[in-house]
């Protein structure tokens, strides 16, 4: 009985805090949970864009800058996207893979642990940060922009596009490698290529762990936490856990 409860109970908190999440005015840029005057006073000086030497007048007066304070509707939506995306997540998905585990191992899960999780959750996870995706952005926006006029309209289409094509691409070359290298080794040890995926488990579960907790790393250096041990840490999940 306890078991339909928890879940019952997390599963109305995840609700609480998206619609929280989704209907609260989203937050400024510069304010912080857990700290008020994030960052210092400062100012803009416009003058130096002016060049002087080529006869132009200095412009404006500086513009001071107050370091950025959060009200309570600031920290309630701050608030419910850490809990929300930075904890629950993570630990549903985790969940989830352990109910995977514990039941029998067919050909849909285990073309989902080759495939998804160690196809397309790798390419998800990187797709913001990976040079290779900002360069076939790129590429893709010079190809259309020079067959068709620039408009608001087509840089959504540019980014949802050169997604699609990098997601893609993760399916076809890690999880296509990952799904060919698991057949073909268990054709050669003349075991069930189901049964061997299922021994990537813990590789696939410790690439989910990580994927999902670069949110709430990005959160807490946000708020100022100090995470310097964290790349070893990863590494050693990395190096251990999967074997």
């Amino acid at each position: 009985m306890f078991k339909p409860l928890a879940t019952r109970g997390l599963a109305l908190l995840c609700g609480v805090l998206l619609a929280l999440a989704s209907l609260l005015p989203a937050p400024q840029p510069e304010v912080r949970l857990l700290s008020d005057g994030w960052g210092s006073s400062s100012f803009t000086d416009p003058n130096l864009c002016v060049d002087t030497s080529a006869g132009q007048a200095p412009r404006m007066v500086l513009i001071s800058k107050t370091p950025a304070a959060a009200d309570w509707q600031d920290r309630l939506a701050l608030l419910a996207k850490y809990l929300l995306w930075g904890l629950l997540l993570p630990v549903f998905a985790l969940a989830a893979l352990f109910r995977i585990s514990r039941r029998p191992f067919g050909t849909l899960s285990a073309s989902f642990v080759a495939v998804g999780l160690l196809g397309i959750a790798p390419a998800w996870f990187q797709w913001t940060l990976n040079p290779g995706f900002v360069s076939l952005r790129q590429a893709l926006g010079i190809w259309l922009v020079e067959r068709w006029s620039p408009s608001e309209s087509l840089f959504p289409l540019i980014d949802a596009t050169a997604l699609l094509i990098w997601l893609a691409g993760g399916v076809l070359l890690c999880g296509g490698a990952t799904f060919v290298a698991t057949w073909a080794a268990a054709r050669l040890v003349r075991l069930d290529w189901r049964a061997l995926a299922r021994d990537l488990l813990p590789l696939a579960g410790v690439t989910l762990l990580l994927g999902l907790t670069m949110d709430g790393a990005l959160y807490l250096r946000g708020e100022g936490a100090n995470l310097d041990w964290l790349p070893g840490l990863r590494a050693s999940l990395l190096k251990y856990c999967p074997g």
